[in-house]
């Protein structure tokens, strides 16, 4: 074979190579690579959506483990964020939201865990009870505006607050989150006590809760706020004084000690009612829920009593902050500085 012809069968052969590849990776890149998974179990997915480890700390039940049906179209859940206050809005975000689509709601066991604490009955099961069926994770979205198929899943992101949508069915969430029966009695037998302690037969209760700790950074980093000065809670104090007869403010904090030092009033009845390390929040957040009126500065926790309470509300003003907009839409809700 002459070099000529040589070269000539070199180069078919080349050219023959690289029509095979072009055909083998452009016409048919399933074999050429591994697509991505759409699809999971969501007893796996569950565990992406919780910040304690499922299988060490929360078992699953017997009625979990039944044959229950996989849902016909997508669904609403959350990522767990934050402590109480943030669960109790993200499950409220996930009910609401299930109402608004007609999609059904499953919230991962550790949020409901943290809220069967304090409540009993809630509605939504937990997302073990689908956890042999799959998710296409193709399929997710975070809010309620990006959300434009019934095939699609809402997963609602930490932290999330849907106030607007929560604020339309008022009535109904407070029927959710109906409080356990020691708490509702440890409510009860403070109210009572305060009452005794100020020699008052049907005083008009008006809590008022402070956030503190944690908070004093947040609001800085997040808002370039300072927290809410002692001169806005004496000022509402005057407010519900002046408006309604036999007062008492009853307060709450996660630092106490700070609002014992700085919220004592002689033209006040005063009772700070917290525990001196700050926990027992379920406690807390029953008492707020059992009183006539409420004082808030900010935060879930807070906004959330108030709206349990359904009286009165003053909220500090933190320009655009959720429980600042809140106070622009209900109209027992006024907002001071």
């Amino acid at each position: 074979m002459s070099h000529a012809q040589q070269h000539v069968l070199a180069s078919a052969i080349v050219l023959a190579m690289l029509v095979v590849f072009c055909i083998h990776v452009f016409l048919f890149p399933m074999y050429t690579s591994t697509p991505p998974a759409r699809h999971m179990k969501i007893s796996a997915y569950e565990q992406a959506l919780c910040r304690t480890n499922l299988k060490n700390n929360i078992r699953i039940s017997a009625s979990e483990l039944r044959n229950n049906p996989c849902p016909k179209y997508g669904i609403v859940s959350a990522m767990q964020g934050g402590r109480l206050g943030n669960q109790i809005w993200e499950y409220a975000s996930v009910w609401a939201t299930a109402r608004r689509t007609g999609l059904e709601p499953f919230m991962p066991r550790c949020i409901l865990k943290t809220l069967e604490e304090h409540f009993e009955n809630l509605s939504i099961p937990p997302l073990s009870y689908i956890g042999r069926c799959t998710l296409d994770v193709g399929q997710i979205v975070n809010s309620l505006s990006q959300w434009n198929s019934t095939e699609q899943n809402i997963i609602i992101p930490r932290h999330a607050a849907y106030w607007s949508l929560i604020l339309v069915w008022l009535d109904d969430v407070r029927r959710e989150f109906t409080f356990k029966p020691s708490l509702r009695l440890y409510a009860e037998k403070v109210l009572k006590r305060v009452a005794e302690k100020f020699n008052l037969f049907s005083p008009t209760y008006v809590s008022v809760h402070v956030r503190r700790t944690d908070y004093v950074d947040y609001l800085w980093q997040k808002l370039k706020t300072r927290p809410a000065p002692v001169s806005y809670y004496l000022s509402a104090m005057d407010y519900f004084a002046g408006k309604y007869s036999n007062v008492i403010f009853v307060i709450t904090s996660d630092n106490i000690a700070w609002c014992k030092y700085n919220l004592r009033s002689k033209r006040h009845r005063i009772s700070f009612v917290s525990e001196n390390d700050g926990k027992g929040p379920g406690k807390d957040l029953a008492v707020l829920s059992a009183c006539n009126h409420s004082i808030i500065d900010y935060g879930t926790y807070g906004s959330f009593g108030a709206i349990l309470a359904a009286g009165e509300t003053v909220v500090y003003n933190v320009t655009t902050y959720f429980s600042t907009l809140i106070a622009d839409v209900l109209p027992n809700w006024r907002i001071m500085s």
